[in-house]
């Protein structure tokens, strides 16, 4: 899901920061699916609105570790251009203003 969401199929990809982390990451993708995982992305770096279906998908079925894969790995990808801090404040409003939607605790 995240890589090739963000980077173009030519574009190079950074060694994992960790053993098998771009596979973990995958698998978190397809727990989510193509379109709530753009979804997502966009609304950690467009500051887009992100719907209540894809907040479920994100809440229930990628969950809280997958979604912090994420924000690291949108953080490791230069081209994306992502800005750090923004990435690391917007990434966890994102979550927890989907467990909001879903009717969920924290």
């Amino acid at each position: 899901m995240a890589a090739s969401m963000v980077v173009a199929d030519d574009e190079f990809i950074p060694p994992e920061p960790e053993p098998s982390f771009y596979k973990a990451l995958q698998k978190c993708g397809q727990k989510i699916g193509l379109e709530c995982g753009e979804s997502v992305v966009k609304a950690i770096l467009k500051d887009q609105d992100i719907s209540k279906k894809c907040c479920v998908q994100l809440v229930h079925k990628m969950g809280r570790s997958c979604h912090e894969d994420l924000l690291w790995y949108l953080i490791s990808q230069p081209k994306i251009g992502a800005n750090v801090t923004h990435v690391f404040i917007k990434g966890p409003q994102v979550y927890n203003s989907c467990v909001s939607k879903v009717g969920l605790e924290l």
